[in-house]
């Protein structure tokens, strides 16, 4: 009577080394598109940050130009000590405006949801009077403007955010366009968004 057929040794062992290495395979695929799904999402999170930054300094800009409508002077021109976080801070905070010509009873604010000079998110805020480059001063003969500063911005989410508003290939893109930055420390940056031209060159009263 002949005996039932039993798997021989080495092709168990075949068998196992098989699904070992099918095994290896799939982790290695898994772990792949692990690292692929992350960074889709680091990037989509940046995306969606760099956004909401936009709408923040498009929203700021408007607000100095009401300021300027509402008071009919230069943001600087307006305060009791013109500083470039009191020329912030005028934006939500009537204390820091001159009673001087009526500008404090003119202010119509607050023009900013904030109530802070200070970001969560972005480090301390100010405005500063600079050239078109936001690292030349301003021309007393030429074009002068309002840049919203943010002390701390991560350098993903500023190309990001740079992508949106200035979308053109850009030579030089700290030095150029509506959003420009420098290096800042601890690995963020400084932005600079170019927000309104300034009614005056000059800073001081």
């Amino acid at each position: 009577m002949p005996m039932c057929p039993h798997a021989s040794p080495a092709r168990s062992t075949q068998r196992g080394a098989l699904f070992g290495l099918d095994a290896r395979i799939a982790l290695a695929i898994f772990g792949l598109l692990s690292v692929v799904a992350g960074a889709s999402m680091v990037l989509n999170l940046d995306e969606s940050r760099a956004k909401g930054l936009v709408a923040e300094l498009v929203d700021t800009a408007r607000a100095v130009e009401a300021y300027h409508e509402d008071l009919r002077t230069d943001i600087f021109q307006s305060l009791t000590e013109p500083t470039e976080s009191r020329a912030f801070q005028a934006l939500f905070d009537n204390a820091v405006i001159t009673e001087a010509d009526n500008l404090r009873a003119r202010w119509n604010g607050p023009y900013v949801k904030t109530t802070s000079v200070r970001s969560n998110n972005y480090g301390e805020m100010s405005i500063q009077k600079r050239g078109p480059n936001h690292a030349q001063p301003c021309d007393p003969e030429g074009l002068c403007f309002l840049w919203l500063v943010y002390s701390q911005v991560k350098p993903s989410l500023m190309k990001e955010a740079n992508k949106l508003i200035d979308p053109e290939a850009e030579r030089d893109p700290q030095t150029m366009g509506r959003l420009q930055w420098s290096q800042s420390e601890d690995s963020f940056q400084t932005l600079y968004f170019r927000a309104a031209k300034a009614l005056s060159p000059i800073t001081l009263q």
